[in-house]
């Protein structure tokens, strides 16, 4: 994954906490519209819980992307809108709260 898309997900993290919060509707209007680092990020985001942590893999499988590719979205987006718990069974990724 290039350096600029993650660094465009990393500034579009403001956005992208205002665009989850828009009624279903409107996102799915909107969301084709979005540059690809947005709407990858989204497809990330919609597959993480805020009460579960899930590993990249599962995630990845949800998202539909290639699992390198979710885990630098995931590292883009840490501490922003997602945070990292380190398990016995590795590092599980998180909404934050």
């Amino acid at each position: 994954m290039y350096s600029g898309t993650l660094t465009a997900i990393s500034n579009a993290t403001d956005f992208l906490a205002y665009f989850r919060k828009l009624p279903r509707t409107q996102q799915d209007l909107i969301a084709p519209h979005l540059d690809e680092p947005q709407r990858m990020a989204l497809k990330v985001l919609n597959c993480c819980s805020e009460l579960e942590g899930q590993s990249v893999g599962v995630i990845a499988n949800l998202a539909e992307l290639h699992q390198e590719s979710t885990r630098a979205i995931l590292k883009a987006l840490e501490g922003k809108m997602v945070a990292a718990e380190v398990t016995a069974m590795g590092k599980l990724w998180r909404l934050n709260g």
